[in-house]
């Protein structure tokens, strides 16, 4: 009695009674609160404030034992005691539970595990305790229930939030609830008559440990909008040795949201709305504001599924998701995430049913956010529809993706509909992917075990990748349960939109299926049962990959511009092939003995032997067919009629260069007609051959003759190679086969100029144009430089360029810059110096991206005089180069380009020797110089071999001589103006004109060679002399002169140009 009193004394005294009719307490109490005796001994509505706590030592903190509401701005909490709980509502009571925002409910202990065994972990179980509750209920309660704060919890068995019966009011979760230790539970809910919203963050962790465990039904609806997390795992990210971890590390926690009840309202994972309106603040008009909604994210880290919904003791029925009118009964707009994370756990995502009753899932699931399953290094399911579960549809707008492992027992599945389960329609408008981590994994995009899935639309991506490419292990869709027939469609898409792909092998049953593709493409392979299948594409669809029917009476339909390119085995039936529009068919055939083709504009291009019943070829349709060197027999061989319609067109394609040539058999038929439609013209062989076509009743032949250079359109470079090409090609199947593949003049010319090495004369134009620009200095009599008594300096920059057409040869496009620095000094007999220079230049071929870059360092010699209006200049030079080649050869070759890359680097050197003499006559400002100058160079170069490219492509080149011996004869008029010479502000320009002859030397030929093969030679064109002409100016003082010039000169009949600048800035 003393006791009793003196606790109520004490609680007394912290107590207060609104005007609201309710009772705070403002200040820490230790004593528990029952709210039917918290207004001196009468029932009263209680508020903890902010300011207030309830800190019993075990027991119960707060009970509602009577029809009122709880509000907690402060904290509850209650440590090491097992059983305790923070807030309990008896059975039957009605109000309002409410954990305010800054409210905290703390049920823990004082355990901590450390690390016994000195190993660099943590050792122990999470907790020690159990029975510990945040908010509980006895039975039933009426009133909502909201956590807008913090619930922390720390036991085994133990929960955030438990309801022990059913709930009248809505639940809501926008706070932080924690629960750690085996079997934790974030929230525990039975039946609820009301909506559920979970937001916020709940979190468990420990073995069994689960999130949000919904048991009862919800007769209302059920927005996530918040993360849900649930993980046996003592680490949710991998330390950097995993293998230290025990086993008490690697705890199997359950799922993060379980529901096992009915959902009238439907289920959905959300996302605040897009923000169309900036002034309106609850677009969604939820009563919450947009700005204040979460993500929902549900992630569980170890095998169990992050999203359950399934029973083992009822039958569950998700109703529709009022108000978006698609009628869906199960919504991600979130994120769905299973993570294995540690080596050797399985993942998944969602789990629908498969736990012994039925789930029934109005309307369909809808995909707009992401589900994804990881595992590392086993399997992984991002959603699986299990046994007893049945949905409409599978919409998928945004990803659904599966990572799993790389060994033979681990499967990556996207969508997966085991047996008994029951899904009629999977729509995908995003991304469905499944993905092995190595050759001997399997991956799955979609598979039905169930045999329900009776369509599949598509117009995003379904792919599956991973698994060894020549395997059967990477399945796109498989079907094969179907016996009923099924239909996959991929869709077209509107212009800007990304066309669909299927990535994968798709598998059908053994009914009557079709593969119906309207556009984008699809890579791998296809097979069909033992039905009468239809295989059609249409638009611009292209299929790389084989189709295999079974013995029925199959369809193969192709249309628009569509393109199959594969093998199609048509499994013997009495089979149809039409090819319309400008569609092809480009592929071989087996099994096809029973198949008609009808070519209806389209190209029927078939590789290899092939049988087929009949062809019929109308409406300008082209039959394309391989030939070989006749060993195998004819090309094509029709049982029955072949018929060729006016204005059929052959094409013929070659399998080798070496067995090309000689009479070849395209076709036999039982009865051939129409055979004089198909002429000479209307025959299309590779551009390197020319046919001749006949016929007899039953074959056409052709004749094959390779063309002559003439023929080929070669220029004198080209034909000088053009054999060794041709030889040298062989060596590499898939360049051999571009060159077989190429149907017209400009490509063949390409393919060839990318084959010749540099030969045309750039190399030479390159380095001899910047040693000649920067010469010019000593021409110029006004050119700045820096006097210093007996001494003068000066620095010299130039750019040039030039370009010469193909031609006989090749084309280029010459570039490059340079700076030298001189010094001379004076003497009776004029001036003697030097100069040294860095010129880098390119050398680029005008028809590929082929080029040759040069490096060289020239040091100079020269003497010079001015006397009595009379210029004389002398100059050698030599220059060390190196050079660095570069050759492409890039080229389409069908599934794959090809692109090769050739390198060379070689040494040369550059010697040079010129002179001039010229007269300079003045008649106030005015002058006028004529000019007569003699120059030569010699470019030596040493041999290279190239790498790179393999024996097809790789180039032996021999060293090359080349010079040039030429005079100039040019005549310069000037005007200068300001003061009285260079020192006193003047400025002055010049205008010069003339021609520049070659008189002697000869560019050297290029001795060039494959692999074992023969050597070849490119003579190259003579350089042509040309007019020339140049402008000048100066301007400056003593202090400071700038001079520039630009020129211009005729070349190889186009025009070369330079810039020299010189500078001299007076000390």
């Amino acid at each position: 009695m003393r006791t009793t009193l003196l606790a109520s004394t004490c609680l007394a005294a912290v107590l207060s009674t609104t005007a609201h009719a309710e009772t705070s307490i403002s200040t820490a109490t230790t004593t528990p609160v029952r709210s039917s005796t918290v207004k001196s001994g009468a029932a009263d509505d209680v508020k903890i404030t902010s300011a207030g706590s309830g800190k019993p030592t075990s027991g119960t903190a707060v009970t509602i034992d009577s029809n009122n509401k709880l509000t907690n701005d402060g904290t509850i909490q209650i440590t090491n005691s097992d059983g305790a709980t923070g807030i309990f509502a008896n059975g039957g009571v009605s109000g309002a539970i409410t954990n305010s925002a800054t409210g905290k409910i703390i049920i823990d202990e004082s355990y901590a595990p450390t690390d016994i065994d000195k190993d660099g972990d943590i050792d122990g179980p999470y907790a020690v305790g159990s029975g510990r509750t945040g908010i509980a209920t006895g039975g039933a309660f009426t009133g909502n229930i909201v956590n807008s704060g913090e619930i922390t919890i720390e036991g085994n068995d133990s929960a955030g939030i438990r309801l022990g019966g059913p709930l009248t009011g809505n639940f809501t979760n926008d706070g932080k609830i924690s629960v750690l230790g085996d079997n934790a539970l974030g929230v525990g809910l039975q039946d609820v008559n009301g909506n559920v919203r979970l937001a916020g963050t709940i979190t468990a962790v420990g073995e069994n440990a689960t999130a949000a465990r919904l048991a009862g039904n919800i007769n209302g609806a059920l927005v996530v909008q918040g993360t849900l997390t649930s993980t046996g795992y003592r680490y949710t990210t991998a330390p950097a040795d995993p293998s230290k971890l025990d086993a008490d590390d690697l705890l199997i926690g359950g799922p993060a949201l379980s529901i096992e009840g009915n959902v009238t309202g439907g289920i959905v994972v959300a996302v605040p709305p897009k923000d169309t309106k900036p002034d309106d603040k609850d677009e969604d008009k939820d009563g919450i504001e947009d700005a204040k909604e979460g993500s929902g994210a549900i992630q569980s880290y170890g095998s169990a599924p992050a999203l359950r919904i399934g029973s083992a003791s009822q039958d569950i029925a998700i109703g529709a998701v009022a108000g978006t009118g698609t009628g869906l009964g199960l919504i991600i707009d979130g994120g769905v995430t299973g993570n294995g994370l540690y080596a050797g756990m399985d993942a998944a995502a969602i789990q629908l049913g498969g736990m012994g009753r039925n789930v029934t899932i109005a309307g369909g699931v809808g995909i707009n956010g992401g589900v994804s399953a990881i595992s590392n290094g086993a399997s992984a399911t991002a959603i699986r529809v299990g046994s007893g579960a049945t949905t409409p549809e599978i919409r998928v707008a945004g990803k659904v993706e599966a990572s799993g492992g790389k060994e033979a027992s681990a499967i990556s599945t996207g969508i997966l509909v085991e047996a008994g389960g029951d899904v009629a329609l999977i729509r995908n408008s995003g991304v469905i992917s499944a993905k092995a981590a190595g050759d001997a994994g399997t991956a799955r995009a979609i598979v039905d075990l169930s045999g329900t899935v009776d369509a599949i639309e598509n117009s995003g991506t379904i792919s599956a990748t991973g698994a060894l490419a020549t395997s059967d292990r990477n399945i796109a869709i498989d079907l094969s349960a179907n016996g009923n027939g099924a239909t996959v469609k991929q869709t077209a898409v509107a212009s800007g939109i990304a066309a669909p792909s299927i990535v994968g092998d798709v598998r059908f049953g053994g009914g009557n299926d079709l593969f119906d593709i309207a556009d984008g493409s699809v890579k791998g392979n296809s097979y069909f049962g033992a039905g009468d299948n239809r295989l059609n594409l249409s638009g611009d669809a292209t299929y790389a990959g084989n189709a295999r029917f079974g013995g029925g009476n199959d369809t193969m339909t192709l249309a628009g511009t569509s393109v199959f390119s594969g093998t199609a085995d048509f499994g013997g039936g009495s089979d149809t092939l039409t090819i319309g529009g400008t569609s092809r068919f480009s592929g071989s055939l087996a099994n096809s003995q029973g198949l008609a083709v009808s070519v209806d504009g389209g190209t029927f291009d078939v590789s290899g032997a092939a049988s087929i019943a009949s062809l019929a070829v109308t409406n300008k349709g082209v039959l394309a067919v391989t030939l070989d060197d006749g060993s195998t027999g004819p090309a094509l061989t029709v049982g029955g009629t072949a018929s060729f319609a006016a204005d059929s067109k052959l094409a013929l394609k070659l399998s080798s260069l070496e067995e090309a040539e000689g009479n070849h058999i395209v076709l036999t038929a039982g009865t051939l007609t129409g055979a004089d439609n198909l002429t000479t013209e209307s025959t299309l062989l590779p551009f390197l051959y020319k046919g001749t076509l006949s016929s007899n009743a039953n074959q056409l032949i052709v004749n094959v003759a390779r063309k002559s250079s003439t023929e080929l359109g070669l220029n004198r470079s080209e034909a000088g190679a053009f054999d060794a090409v041709i030889d040298a090609v062989t060596a590499d199947q898939k360049v051999e086969d571009v060159f077989l593949g190429i149907t017209n003049g400009d490509q063949f010319h390409n393919q060839l100029r990318q084959m010749l090495p540099e030969h045309e004369g750039g190399v030479f134009e390159t380095v001899t144009s910047g040693s000649r620009a920067l010469a010019r200095h000593l021409q110029d009599p006004n050119a700045p430089f820096q006097d210093e008594g007996k001494w003068r300096y000066w620095i010299n920059q130039a750019v040039w360029g030039t370009a010469k057409g193909v031609g006989q040869t090749a084309g280029y496009n010459v570039s490059g810059w340079g700076l030298s620095i001189g010094a001379e000094i004076k003497s009776d007999v004029g001036n003697f110096g030097g100069s040294i220079a860095f010129l880098s230049g390119k050398d680029g071929n005008s028809s590929n991206d082929n080029e040759v870059s040069s490096s060289q360092f020239e040091g100079s010699l020269h003497w010079r005089l001015q006397s009595d209006g009379w210029l004389a200049s002398a100059r050698v030079s030599g220059a060390p180069i190196s050079l660095k080649g570069t050759r492409f050869f890039r080229a389409d070759a069908g599934a794959e380009d090809i692109e090769k890359t050739m390198r060379g680097k070689w040494d040369a050197t550059l010697y040079s020797a010129s002179g001039s003499v010229a007269k300079d006559a003045r008649l106030g400002g005015l002058t006028i110089r004529p000019t007569v100058a003699i120059d030569y160079y010699k470019l030596q170069e040493d041999g290279y071999a190239e790498s790179g490219g393999g024996d097809a492509l790789d180039l032996t080149v021999q060293d090359r001589s080349s010079d040039e011996l030429a005079v100039s004869g040019t005549v310069a008029l000037g005007l200068q103006f300001g003061g009285t010479d260079e020192y006193d502000g003047w400025t002055r320009f010049e205008l010069e004109g003339g021609r520049r002859q070659i008189v002697g030397g000869s560019l050297g030929a290029t001795v060039a060679s494959f692999k074992d093969g023969t050597p070849f030679t490119l003579v190259p064109e003579d350089r042509t002399s040309g007019w020339v002409g140049r402008f000048r100016g100066i301007a400056g003082n003593s202090a400071f002169q700038v001079a520039g010039e630009v020129s211009a000169e005729e070349q190889q009949s186009h025009i070369g140009w330079a810039f020299r600048a010189s500078l001299r800035v007076g000390l």
